[in-house]
């Protein structure tokens, strides 16, 4: 396969040197520094057993410098560059092109059918603890990563058959889901409402499940009153299982809207908090915990 990765962050970097290495040609788009250094190297995996460098088939910052195009292309960027990345990822997407987006959040697939009509897009998500450590090296957490994929009519066209073959040929742990809405609202659960309260008190995940626990339980109630109404098949026991999670995590573990607001970066705030916002209008769905900190977080954001 041609397999089109565009970011290559924690995400992006890891899925394409782990199908570079399992022989996949990967077509890869970064950017400065990164990608100065995975011409010169490779895109490189940091584990605890050491570090391990595979050469893309080419790697660029323009999707055109390819030539071909892409059986596959995963969109492996944050939501608010979804649109411009997808845009310029036009030279290798071709009307039988599969499209994927991994990034956070519910409505990247929505942005992708926009601007593509027609086209086979898929929906995803990916759990994964990576980051990028210096210039061409991403330094994975945990044991490595799981991706789950799927259409949201649930049917199952060849080219997604033969990407989840070769991630798993690759060494990742893939699921083609045969309810991608309920599957990406699971994982939107935890972080739309963590990544918003963290924010909007301005500390770590410890604390927000400590003093503002109520405001928590809140905020889970009406994200999946709102994924309920979009189609996602969410109950109590999805709310259980995110419960279950936040009991492992140390008290002082931040999350990445958080630490993109206090360092003064653009955020997802649209993507984690926004959205939930508006889809609520338009289903008549009363989120004041939702709404109440996406006001705040507006502010902050200079809006």
């Amino acid at each position: 396969m041609n397999i089109g990765i565009v970011g290559a962050g924690g995400v992006g970097g890891y899925l394409a040197q782990r199908l570079a290495e399992a022989g996949e040609r990967v077509y890869l788009v970064a950017r400065g520094a990164h990608l100065e250094a995975i011409r010169e190297r490779g895109i490189c995996v940091k584990t605890q057993a050491g570090v391990t460098c595979s050469a893309p088939a080419a790697v660029s910052d323009d999707p055109a410098d390819f030539g071909k195009s892409m059986d596959v292309v995963l969109f492996c960027v944050k939501g608010y560059d979804l649109q411009e990345a997808a845009r310029k990822a036009a030279p290798m997407i071709s009307p039988d092109t599969l499209l994927v987006p991994l990034g956070n959040g519910v409505g990247n697939a929505e942005v992708l059918r926009r601007l593509y009509p027609g086209h086979a897009v898929a929906n995803g998500a990916v759990y994964i603890v990576s980051h990028i450590a210096e210039p061409g090296v991403v330094a994975l957490g945990g044991r490595g990563a799981l991706l789950v994929m799927g259409m949201e009519g649930g049917e199952t066209p060849p080219a997604l058959t033969a990407l989840a073959e070769a991630l798993q040929k690759a060494g990742v742990k893939t699921k083609i889901s045969g309810d991608i809405t309920t599957d990406v609202w699971k994982k939107y659960l935890l972080i739309a409402a963590m990544g918003t309260l963290t924010s909007c008190h301005n500390v770590p995940m410890g604390p927000v499940l400590q003093k503002h626990r109520k405001e928590l339980e809140e905020a889970f109630g009406e994200i999946l009153a709102v994924g309920v109404a979009e189609g996602a098949k969410l109950g109590k026991e999805d709310v259980e299982s995110v419960r279950r999670q936040l009991e492992k995590v140390p008290h002082d573990a931040p999350t990445s809207m958080w630490l993109d607001f206090k360092a003064g970066r653009k955020t997802e705030l649209e993507q984690l908090t926004g959205y939930v916002v508006r889809k609520a209008r338009e289903h008549g769905i009363d989120v004041p915990v939702m709404r109440r900190c996406y006001k705040i977080l507006c502010e902050k954001a200079g809006r």
